[in-house]
């Protein structure tokens, strides 16, 4: 990959996004609209899982079709730089999201600090944002990396691990995304992933309530029927958001177990401590509302 990360107010951003217009708060260009919908969480924590529920439960979204994928409208895409393979053949550009229709379903991985959050809220912009255990979320990291057919991505587990606690993850810190995020009281929903494996249909209706857009029995029925793993690894060219020739053989890293617990099958006794040490004891000292192991 070209370039080197860099980091912005203490976070962490990857070469393929351009360190100018994260600088400038370029995202503060988009003009939002009253029903426009946010999905936003730290990467790999369910946020296309959750996408999909939301697609699931309202057919009328205003989505970016490209190819044969319909996928929600990605705020930091035009940060993105062009020498980037794949995404720009996949994803619109924020200025064609003026043209799709409303209401807009939108997502962001981005750090709080550089969401315009005053202009959501000035615009009746709802935010749902996920959060998952820390540690499966460090795991998820690892398979999407050891997915991609870019070697320069590539990384063994004890390196994706390290990167993780030292906060060199796109978006990271962890612990300052999801305080941050969660410290917004207003138009903004906490959806935990652990919640959406245990009770689905509960969280779906919890959705419908906070949107203020009732669903249908048959509805929340058909959302849990289509959003298991199993399905949308069978449609998961319609849910990629990037070219498939980027991941080896062809499999999507975004959709692969879809469990909570997995941690327990790549943390040694010593690693768990560590990370305990490090993100755990910090989770406890800011009270956050997260599933932690």
């Amino acid at each position: 990959m070209e370039g080197a990360p860099f980091t912005v107010k203490g976070y962490y951003f990857l070469p393929f996004l351009d360190q100018s217009k994260i600088e400038n708060h370029e995202v503060e260009k988009f003009e939002f609209r009253n029903g426009d919908v946010v999905v936003s969480g730290f990467p790999k924590s369910g946020n296309t899982w959750l996408v999909e529920v939301l697609k699931q439960m309202y057919g009328d979204w205003g989505l970016c079709h490209v190819g044969g994928a319909s996928e929600a409208i990605i705020l930091e895409e035009h940060t993105v730089h062009k020498w980037f393979p794949g995404i720009r053949q996949k994803v619109v550009d924020i200025n064609v999201a003026e043209d799709i229709p409303s209401p807009r379903l939108l997502r962001t991985h981005l750090p709080f600090p550089f969401f315009p959050m005053q202009k959501a809220l000035e615009n009746g912009v709802k935010v749902i944002y996920i959060t998952r255990n820390p540690k499966d979320v460090c795991v998820s990291h690892y398979h999407f990396l050891k997915g991609f057919a870019q070697g320069a991505l590539q990384a063994d587990w004890e390196g994706t691990l390290t990167n993780f606690v030292e906060n060199r993850m796109l978006s990271a810190p962890w612990i300052d995304h999801v305080d941050s995020w969660l410290g917004v009281d207003k138009n903004l929903m906490h959806v935990k992933y652990e919640d959406m494996k245990r009770d689905l249909p509960s969280v779906v209706q919890r959705i419908a309530e906070f949107l203020g857009r009732p669903v249908r029995t048959e509805d929340v029925e058909r959302t849990i029927r289509s959003t298991t793993i199993d399905d949308m690894k069978k449609r998961f060219k319609e849910l990629l958001i990037l070219d498939e020739n980027l991941w080896e053989d062809g499999k999507s890293p975004f959709i692969r177990k879809g469990v909570t617990g997995d941690w327990k099958n790549h943390f040694t006794a010593a690693q768990s401590q560590v990370f305990d040490e490090k993100i755990g004891q910090r989770v406890k000292e800011l009270s956050l509302d997260v599933d932690y192991q």
